[in-house]
């Protein structure tokens, strides 16, 4: 793991509470059933997305190990925003929010940690050559 792949994740987490300093703010666009969620889904996903390239083979060879390190930092992270959130005039704490923040996170974690597109180092490519650990 280099300084610079952690770049994105914490310039990312600081946007976050950036957004989550705004008092009374609403998620844009239309109104539709569970639009704040899909909002905290998404919001997270795009962390998950950046935590497995920050991290993604420097926690462990293991997929399933890496997966909980990922999910528990990102699950951290969305717990202490709702909490920071509850002292912001007009925002509140919500478990259904972080809910959603866990599942978005969860989701792209398990997205690019158990499918081929996270290409882990040490497996057999298409062209059936290893690649580099």
């Amino acid at each position: 793991m280099t300084r610079v792949g952690l770049m994105p994740v914490i310039f990312f987490v600081v946007l976050i509470f950036l957004v989550s300093s705004i008092p009374s703010l609403q998620a844009p666009g239309p109104r539709f059933l569970l639009k704040d969620k899909l909002a905290h889904f998404s919001e997270y996903f795009i962390l998950g997305l950046l935590l497995f390239r920050g991290f993604r083979w420097d926690v462990s060879r293991s997929r399933v190990a890496t997966f909980g390190f990922l999910l528990a930092i990102g699950a951290t992270i969305g717990a202490v925003d709702e909490v920071y959130q509850s002292f912001i005039p007009g925002r509140e704490m919500d478990i259904d929010d972080w809910y959603a923040d866990v599942l978005g996170v969860a989701s792209a974690i398990g997205l690019f940690t158990f499918t081929a597109l996270g290409k882990w180092p040490g497996t057999i490519d298409d062209a059936g050559s290893r690649e580099a650990a």
